[in-house]
């Protein structure tokens, strides 16, 4: 089922798959204040709130009325000319959160069979197409499908005039968003992983779990819709889905450019990513086919199972801990051709994670060494009200930090025992960066 409006009378009309008549797509940004965005609950009574003076909808009401006027003008292919329009602020009940959830894990597909998506620039008052990329349009994350998803993309300035479609402004969009022409044109389900998350990097969401949500039509993924999980953990969520489809290795090709947040220190992470900007500069990796014996892998309650060629690390001044390898990823950059791993380290419980993060290894014989089986943990960042959660901060050294949490700063006593979990984590911050120091000197592969 899907509610669509009619750009005529501008009512609300509900349409069986089947009956579903052709029918066009708004993409445009939200109102700042929501509250400002006409929604499905006011078009019962639309023409005359539109109508009347002082509306402080007045500003959407005239982005809804705009839209509907060229869908009425626009003819597109075998004089196919819609009546219908779908726009997200009315024709979803946003607070019905069945309705919702339905919508997203849907809105991939109805801007794809839409005939035609309309882009409406609210920010841009020019003419001029040399500068289309300083719309703020471009920095969202929903907004991302709405320009990959829909044949047909026709954008607009602010005042309806026509700017080009998606095929005459190639270039700019190209070079605006850092997408291939080839995807552009055709989203193509044979790019990577790693490309596909990079178009992700540096856009923006309101919400903080719509970073990951607004992908899965991206990745051809179906998720339930979490509100209050965090981003983070959507972000987890997304990509266990897209293991369970796809054997991409490019999925683990990112590094820590990602600053996590205020109170977490990440130690040591597992194979999947905090967040789509990790990806921002591995977007030119793709998978390498010519692979064999390429065994499925999948997350259980002792990590990711995963098979790798595991090369054992060394260093020249011999500090490093016997227990840290390079796993080669079935993937390589797409012009130098070159392969890349990530580095692992052993953890007691015969389980890996992964260390030093913000860069990739640099490979010469992916092929070489046997297949291993292992199991490697998700991160195990600390929060700050989560110590005791973690293996890697028990033992003598977390109860050294807290023995020294039990005072404040200025050197008094904590009252009641209470730990200042600031000092704890000030203090673990300094025993991080001792081990960084300590840690920066040339590695070798084995």
């Amino acid at each position: 089922m899907i509610r669509l409006l009619d750009a005529e009378s501008q009512t609300l009309h509900d349409f069986k798959d089947e009956d579903r008549p052709p029918y066009a797509i708004l993409s445009h940004r939200w109102a700042k204040d929501p509250s400002e965005e006409v929604v499905f609950n006011d078009m019962p009574q639309f023409q005359e709130l539109s109508s009347s003076r002082g509306w402080k909808k007045a500003d959407s009401a005239a982005k809804l009325i705009g839209a509907c006027q060229m869908v009425l003008e626009t003819t597109i292919q075998d004089d196919v000319r819609p009546k219908y329009l779908w726009i997200d602020t009315v024709c979803i009940k946003q607070d019905s959160q069945m309705e919702l959830s339905t919508a997203i894990n849907s809105m991939f597909r109805i801007y794809q069979e839409a005939h035609f998506c309309l882009v409406y620039l609210a920010d841009y008052p020019t003419a001029d197409v040399q500068t289309i990329g300083q719309s703020d349009w471009f920095n969202r994350g929903w907004t991302l499908q709405e320009l990959l998803a829909p044949t047909v993309v026709n954008f607009f300035d602010k005042n309806w005039k026509y700017l080009g479609d998606k095929k005459s402004l190639d270039k700019e969009l190209a070079r605006r968003t850092g997408i291939q022409s080839l995807y552009l044109q055709d989203i193509d389900f044979t790019a990577s992983v790693s490309q596909r998350m990079s178009w992700m990097a540096g856009r923006t969401v309101t919400v903080p779990e719509d970073a990951a949500y607004c992908l899965l039509g991206i990745f051809g993924v179906n998720m339930p819709l979490i509100y209050g999980e965090g981003k983070e953990r959507a972000f987890l969520r997304l990509q266990e889905e897209i293991m369970k489809y796809s054997d991409d290795h490019t999925l683990f090709a990112w590094t820590t450019e990602y600053q996590p947040p205020k109170g977490t220190i990440v130690q040591n992470t597992g194979l999947l990513a905090p967040s789509p900007d990790c990806f921002r500069s591995t977007g030119h990796y793709r998978r390498y086919e010519d692979w064999k014996n390429n065994k499925p892998y999948q997350m259980t309650n002792k990590g990711i199972a995963i098979d790798f060629r595991l090369r054992k690390m060394r260093d020249d001044d011999n500090n490093l801990p016997g227990n840290r390898y390079v796993a080669p990823l079935n993937c390589r950059h797409c012009d130098k051709m070159e392969s890349v791993g990530i580095y692992l380290e052993l953890k007691p419980g015969n389980r890996y994670c992964r260390v030093r993060p913000d860069e990739l290894a640099p490979l010469d014989e992916p092929h070489r060494g046997e297949l291993q089986s292992i199991y490697v943990k998700e991160s195990d960042g600390i929060p700050l009200l989560g110590l005791k959660e973690h293996d890697d901060v028990t033992g003598e050294k977390i109860n050294i930090f807290k023995a020294h949490a039990l005072f404040n700063i200025d050197g008094t006593e904590r009252p009641n025992g209470e730990a200042n979990w600031e000092s704890i984590r000030f203090l673990m911050v300094e025993e991080e960066k001792k081990k960084a120091r300590r840690a920066s000197r040339r590695y070798k592969v084995q």
